[in-house]
């Protein structure tokens, strides 16, 4: 399995649920395809370098994920289709240094968006606090 980016552009005129269902479309046709999706970074809403489909802006979503290198036509074939998507480009990391370089984006991505703490970690933060409040 090979490792992948796929950046893509998706309408500025649709409404935030719109947005995620047409993410979520496009990681559901990766993993119907077999791909592992490693990370998602959602960009968000940028300005284009140019007009496209007379579109100045755009919401722009990274996926990161290992596939064969057989589904990507497939993969390319349904973002193409699809007519809220815009702009679309996939990469391949193939050599050492690039998947070296691939794992580093991979993990910055990761360290970026942190994971919703759970309760007990969002109460063990609290008493943390209030202790170095009290011994100050």
């Amino acid at each position: 399995m090979n490792c992948y980016e796929t950046l893509f552009v998706v309408k500025p005129t649709l409404t935030e649920q719109e947005i995620a269902s047409q993410v979520a479309k496009i990681k559901d046709i990766l993993t119907r395809e077999g791909a592992e999706l490693i990370t998602t970074d959602d960009m968000g809403m940028r300005r284009l370098a140019y007009a496209v489909e007379k579109q100045t802006r755009g919401y722009y979503t990274v996926l990161y994920y290992k596939a064969e290198g057989s589904k990507i036509a497939e993969i390319e074939r349904n973002l193409k289709i699809n007519e809220d998507i815009i702009k679309f480009l996939t990469v391949k990391y193939s050599t050492k240094k690039e998947i070296a370089q691939f794992d580093k984006m991979v993990a910055s991505v990761n360290k970026n968006t942190k994971a919703p703490a759970s309760k007990e970690a969002v109460a063990k933060e609290a008493v943390a606090e209030e202790t170095v409040a009290q011994e100050a």
